[in-house]
């Protein structure tokens, strides 16, 4: 079945789980298709979440408001792999928050959950987001100045104006979007999740992650490495380690 959101390069013939990974904010499919789906077993198929605006999607419009998204998202995973498999969320920064919604729209929706939530580079949902300046104050160049400070994007895409100014478009819908994300916690708020959650952070950059742990009746862990804010793709045995414990996430193939 072809899937709107999801993306898979590398398809295993005999898979018993997948993991779906969801992009941070300017990010998009390249990295999970490609370098992770080669560090993990056989049986392990790695997706990644492809938002509108960008690569194949490109003509379509930006989403900025999360219910939409949220909503077409979890049919699409529920209809194309929901029922087939066991699936894992991995979420970095803005991917984070992503998937923990879609964990828990897919849980009131149609029953489902993810066997375990990999949380990267995020606060917990309920810490309250405080930003100096409102997306719309900052300027094209500054979003620029942002992706080349952020590492991890090839020169020859920096030095491209026209490239350059398509990142910029598709990182400021993605910060709007995270910018107009909110979560309401009333008294009575009971998790909806049961699956565990594992947290991952780069000790430089340090996110307020322990409030995690109240957004799940599982079990939950943190672990967290050198770095910073892109702990894992600026050093390999920080890469190594964390697919190490990924792993451990997986059930064996069976």
């Amino acid at each position: 079945m072809n899937s709107k959101w999801l993306r898979c390069r590398f398809k295993r013939t005999k898979p018993s789980v997948y993991l779906i990974c969801f992009p941070w904010a300017g990010g998009g499919t390249s990295y999970y298709t490609g370098t992770w789906s080669k560090l993990f077993p056989e049986h392990v198929e790695v997706h990644s979440i492809c938002l509108p605006g960008r690569e194949g999607r490109f003509k379509e419009p930006f989403l900025t408001e999360w219910t939409t998204l949220i909503s077409d998202l979890c049919d699409d995973i529920y209809n194309t792999l929901g029922q087939k498999h066991p699936f894992i969320f991995w979420g970095h920064s803005m991917g984070a928050v992503m998937c923990f919604e879609a964990a828990r729209c897919l849980k009131t929706k149609h029953g489902i959950e993810p066997m375990h939530l990999l949380i990267s580079s995020a606060s917990a949902p309920q810490v309250v987001r405080k930003s100096p300046r409102s997306i719309a104050e900052i300027s094209n160049e500054q979003l620029a100045d942002k992706i080349r400070n952020w590492g991890g994007t090839p020169q020859a895409i920096l030095d491209n104006k026209e490239i350059m100014d398509i990142s910029v478009r598709i990182l400021r819908a993605d910060l709007t979007l995270v910018e107009n994300y909110r979560f309401i916690v009333e008294d009575s708020f009971v998790p909806v999740l049961s699956c565990p959650i594992t947290c991952f952070d780069g000790k430089d950059d340090l996110r307020d992650q322990e409030g995690w742990s109240e957004m799940t009746t599982g079990h939950f862990v943190r672990h967290v490495l050198s770095g910073g804010h892109f702990y894992f793709m600026k050093n390999q045995d920080n890469e190594n380690q964390l697919v190490d414990i990924i792993k451990q996430s997986f059930p064996s193939n069976t």
